[in-house]
């Protein structure tokens, strides 16, 4: 492209797409908008699964043992939605937070929801010394602006767990015991946050040590949801 037309495309189209790479004038262009993998409902009131009916537990999560009370996420992991936790977490876009991720989240709770507490996932230190951020806790600082809710680092994660993504749920669920701690007491209906739901084994390991620290309730959020 001439510079000339590269001056001119950057005036009109001053970024690219975070879905699809192309030039753009917003985080996504109409199409990677239009195709936007929402979950939708009706969906499981328990993990948030997409359901024929309304059901407060369904055939994916039934006789699995959750210590969160609810999980809701807006966008199905793949797609768009895959792309947009991609930009986020490897490529630290964060504008995605306040113009695009915190927006959809806040648009799948209950209206009037309230929370004492916003908890973002902790990352272990390895991981946050070498990503340089934690993604869980910019996008639980979007979800509670909206909310007019404190954010709290009240989970630690105490030791490095193997990648979940090659891991089965069973796998899953034994990588993350033990691996987390609470810093402090914590009271209240907490609201924990997360960017990928698949399993629910991390986010259940950490409700059960919030639970174990005084909290009332545990109700998970994140952006995406495996389906």
């Amino acid at each position: 492209m001439e510079p000339y037309m590269e001056a001119l495309a950057d005036l009109f189209f001053p970024q690219r797409c975070v879905g699809c790479e192309r030039r753009a004038s917003d985080l996504l262009c109409p199409h990677c908008f239009e195709t936007l993998p929402y979950v939708g409902r009706p969906v499981c009131a328990r993990c948030g699964t997409p359901t024929a009916f309304e059901t407060f537990v369904c055939d994916e999560c039934k006789g699995v043992e959750f210590c969160f009370q609810s999980a809701r996420a807006p966008l199905r992991y793949e797609g768009v939605g895959e792309e947009i936790v991609h930009a986020l977490k490897y490529r630290g876009y964060t504008r995605v937070v306040e113009r695009l991720a915190a927006p959809l989240m806040l648009g799948v709770l209950d209206r009037g929801e309230r929370f004492d507490t916003v908890v973002p996932v902790p990352l272990h230190r390895s991981r946050l010394r070498r990503r340089g951020f934690n993604q869980a806790e910019l996008l639980a600082r979007g979800v509670a602006a909206g909310l007019n809710a404190p954010v709290l680092n009240k989970l630690r994660a105490v030791r490095r767990t193997r990648d979940q993504v090659e891991l089965s749920a069973a796998e899953r669920r034994a990588n993350v015991e033990g691996a987390f701690a609470a810093r402090e007491r914590v009271r209240g209906r907490i609201l924990l946050v997360d960017d990928v739901f698949t399993t629910g084994a991390t986010t259940s390991e950490c409700a059960e040590t919030l639970l174990a620290g005084g909290a009332q309730e545990v109700h998970v959020l994140s952006m995406c949801r495996t389906v």
